[in-house]
């Protein structure tokens, strides 16, 4: 990856504790392709340390001597590498009464090959490294291993000092990425989500359709299996979790409809979806107002399209036949959906900046036995709500009214009458969205969209 874009505050956390001169153990952790190493690397780059990245193999602690041997210039370790982890961290505290950075990337290799390494580094961290200058970072992207990693369960549980999952970046960070129009940029985040590597690897000299083909739609693309590659890191059995996959991707959001869908049994659905939950794949969103029946969707936008239009075409793709045209007759229908996403990532920017009204301390959907609004804003405390349709469309002035109009009334059945209310549309385009502002209202298109 040759940018660097926007991990201003994980930087700043990292700083922060190399700069405490204390002893740190640090966790650090998220899903593939997030950008972990590369954050590491950057960090190293700046304050200077040793990188230890394990690999799926039997040799890790000879890989590791060979590496602190050339850091250190150590023709005795170079000779002798070291024999067991309690050689490991008695020769890094040995090292450490200075400041020192060691980062061990990829731990969840060293943990299940060696399945002492968390508890001889609790040990050693009590008895010896505690008290050096130290800064220990254990860095992983498997996230189910990582959270049991920082669980009470955990031999570590205690001891570490710091903890941080890089999360994916927003849409008005990622898309710094490439010097694309709004529009396109949209449509990469639909496929892409915040996920810096697979920006990275975008070909802005390609067409949006050019590039889906050749990273994501042809056999032997680099992310044509990518969601099973995922899945099947963290999981033994995929195949319920590809059921449920499929049938929220296709619009079966409740919890009934996708135990139906799924044919899964209702009192088994609920694990799976907790699984999933933890490893950030899918989320339960419950209205704004409160509520107890909530829906499901699927967070991460590369799952959400490849279980929508590449899962069920991948025979054709198999067979060397170009899905593309297939997809575009559904793809402004799933736009819509993602836009949604974004338009929510905009308002909060705007809150952020205090460009609103007010400033809101939550935001969400709300629906209520047929009823729809898009995003509600709200302050409890000052009883204020803002209430915002969001349409993937081309708007004339008229329509724009229409969809305001039509938001007053269904504003009226979220029960807030003593509150102060505002209104407002996100849209692809909006004719005379000036003159409607005048007017009072709150209307945003893409031209709004260079923060």
């Amino acid at each position: 990856m040759s940018k660097f874009i926007d991990r201003e505050s994980e930087l700043e956390f990292m700083r922060s504790r190399y700069a405490s001169g204390k002893p740190e153990l640090i966790i650090l952790y998220g899903r593939r392709r997030i950008g972990k190493t590369y954050l590491l690397q950057r960090f190293l780059s700046e304050v200077g340390g040793i990188y230890l990245l394990a690999e799926e193999s039997e040799t890790i602690l000879e890989d590791f001597s060979e590496r602190l041997a050339e850091y250190f210039n150590d023709p005795f370790l170079r000779e002798n590498p070291l024999q067991s982890w309690k050689a490991f961290f008695t020769y890094l505290a040995g090292k450490s009464g200075e400041r020192l950075v060691v980062v061990v990337d990829e731990v969840q290799y060293v943990a299940k090959a060696h399945r002492e390494f968390l508890s001889v580094l609790q040990k050693y961290w009590d008895l010896h490294l505690s008290k050096t200058k130290i800064m220990l970072v254990l860095c992983g992207s498997l996230v189910s291993f990582m959270e049991g990693v920082l669980s009470a369960k955990s031999p570590i549980y205690g001891r570490r000092t710091g903890a941080w999952k890089v999360e994916e970046m927003n849409f008005f960070k990622v898309r710094k990425f490439h010097s694309l129009s709004t529009e396109e940029a949209v449509y990469v985040y639909s496929v892409f989500g915040g996920v810096p590597q697979y920006w990275a690897d975008y070909n802005p000299e390609l067409d949006f359709w050019d590039n889906l083909r050749f990273l994501l739609l042809s056999k032997g693309a680099k992310y044509y299996d990518e969601p099973k590659y995922l899945l099947k890191e963290e999981l033994r059995d995929v195949s319920r979790y590809f059921s449920i996959l499929r049938a929220i991707a296709l619009g079966y959001t409740r919890f009934g409809e996708i135990a139906d869908k799924a044919r899964i049994e209702k009192n088994s659905l609920g694990k799976y979806l907790l699984v999933l939950q933890e490893m950030g794949y899918v989320t339960e969103e419950l209205p704004v107002t409160g509520g107890k029946r909530g829906r499901y969707r699927i967070a991460d936008n590369l799952f959400n399209f490849w279980f929508r239009f590449v899962y069920p075409r991948r025979s054709e793709i198999e067979m060397g036949i170009d899905v593309v045209d297939d997809i575009k007759r559904n793809f402004n229908e799933y736009l819509g959906f993602v836009f949604e996403q974004i338009a929510r990532e905009f308002l909060i920017e705007l809150n952020r900046r205090g460009e609103l009204p007010f400033r809101f301390t939550k935001i969400g959907r709300w629906w209520r036995k047929g009823e729809e609004i898009d995003l509600v804003a709200l302050n409890e405390w000052e009883k204020r709500a803002l209430f915002v349709e969001v349409k993937w469309k081309k708007l004339s002035e008229r329509e724009a009214r229409g969809i305001l109009k039509d938001l007053e009334r269904k504003a009226e059945l979220v029960g807030l009458d003593d509150w102060e209310h505002y209104y407002g549309l996100v849209a692809k385009s909006v004719e005379g969205k000036e003159k409607l502002r005048k007017e009072g209202w709150l209307v945003w298109d893409l031209g709004d969209f260079s923060l």
